[in-house]
């Protein structure tokens, strides 16, 4: 039967590049006739980390995928970020791996190298209604290996400032944006904004850099790079952390929490949508919550300056196609997801990769904030200086590794220098 389905699929395919012929996307009669009653049933597992927002926002895009694709049912399984990499992996051994999901930046080079993902770029490369070029070229490069294509991003967003609007009113601050347009929004700044915030005895803080106190990269590399350390040697062989630079920044992190009391400490799972805390990094795809909140009035703004500037990180996500026998129409799925009307309606959460989509009113006045100068100035400004994560093959038993050895410093049982000399003895290990 499988056999069946794979030459009717390619038979279907072969129409999309013949002069004058239908595509599979269902654009005429013809093809939807073909999907409906010639092609057995399909069920695709697709996976995700994101919330009830992105989910119904997904569940919403099926329904319509299913007008044309009537044949393939959609599953969407919903992960923890914090235990993605590592439930995958096991998903992947038993073979009960999803058809198609979410990857992060740093999960990209070990799945390809490992063999388990799909080259879609017979498909994608293929069709020029799907329209390839207008993909930013960089955001691709992950995914690329020689002429082979591995995945399409949807996402490619710089971490920055979600700031409580009301709170800094309340204590007379000029707000972030106001001091970055001065060309005064410095790490000095926004210390001295955290701390005038903080009413610790009350519940209130001044920041808080943590989304999941078991995804430590995306709260601390923008303060290290903006300090001047980096968490790799540039030829990403060694640990480099450990430097006098790298020591400052976690410090800082440490003395925001310990000594200072303006950030909530380890375990504390308060929110930026709380009310009761003044400035919050993440990324923009935290606006489903931020969208949703009505107490208070809120803004975004870009990371502050350092010693050698914002540090930005550029978060990055994509769809990839895992090697199931449901590869053929997890492609499909794939393709229509990251369409230029799809990443339209995804661009709500995410910072899209399409061109056409990045500079159109559907991304900037997506809803009714934050404005479109908020967005220009914190997202679409800081995009070009923005860094990727550092990646590497033996990445999921570092990044462990450095969550462990982290704990040292949130139960205040080893000092930031001991901990930093740990990390490069134990980290080192793991990059051989």
């Amino acid at each position: 039967m499988r056999k069946l389905k794979f030459l009717l699929l390619a038979l279907v395919i072969m129409t999309t590049v013949l002069p004058g012929c239908s595509r599979y996307a269902g654009s005429s009669a013809a093809s939807e006739a073909v999907g409906a009653e010639l092609l057995e049933p399909v069920k695709l597992k697709f996976s995700m980390w994101g919330n009830d927002a992105q989910k119904m926002m997904y569940e919403d895009l099926i329904t319509e995928f299913k007008k044309t694709h009537s044949n393939i049912d959609i599953e969407i399984v919903v992960i923890p970020f914090a235990d993605y990499q590592q439930k995958l992996s096991i998903m992947l051994a038993s073979r009960t791996a999803p058809d198609v999901g979410w990857l992060a930046d740093r999960m990209i080079p070990q799945l390809i190298e490992s063999g388990q993902l799909a080259d879609i770029s017979p498909s994608v490369m293929n069709d020029n209604d799907y329209n390839l070029s207008d993909i930013n070229p960089s955001t691709l490069s992950l995914f690329r290996r020689d002429d082979r294509l591995y995945g399409i991003p949807f996402s490619t967003p710089p971490v920055m400032m979600y700031y409580n609007m009301s709170l800094f009113r309340d204590k007379g601050l000029k707000t972030p944006t106001e001091l970055y347009k001065e060309g005064k929004w410095t790490y000095e700044q926004f210390i001295h904004a955290a701390k005038a915030i903080a009413e610790p005895d009350s519940g209130v803080y001044g920041v808080k850099l943590v989304r999941d106190w078991n995804n430590w990269s995306d709260a601390l590399l923008p303060l290290i790079w903006s300090h001047g350390a980096d968490l790799f040697t540039k030829d990403g062989n060694a640990f480099a952390l450990n430097s006098a630079e790298g020591r400052e920044a976690l410090q800082l992190y440490s003395d925001l929490m310990f000594k200072d009391g303006v950030h909530p400490q380890p375990g504390d799972e308060i929110g930026f949508e709380s009310g009761n805390i003044g400035m919050y990094s993440d990324r923009y795809s935290y606006m489903s919550k931020a969208r949703a909140i009505t107490e208070f009035e809120w803004d975004i703004a870009p990371m502050p300056e350092g010693v050698t500037g914002r540090g930005t990180s550029l978060g990055y996500a994509g769809y990839s196609v895992f090697d199931t026998e449901n590869s053929l129409e997890a492609v499909e799925f794939l393709k229509y997801i990251t369409n230029p009307t799809s990443m339209g309606v995804t661009s709500q959460y995410f910072v899209p990769s399409r061109k056409s989509v990045l500079d159109s009113d559907v991304f900037m006045n997506s809803a009714s904030q934050p404005s479109a100068e908020s967005i220009q100035l914190a997202v679409l400004d800081q995009m070009s200086e923005a860094r990727i994560a550092p990646g590497h093959r033996n990445w999921q038993e570092i990044d462990v590794k450095i969550q462990t050895l982290l704990d040292h410093i949130y139960t205040q049982s080893s000092s930031v220098e001991k901990v930093l000399k740990q990390m490069e003895t134990e980290v080192n290990a793991n990059m051989k």
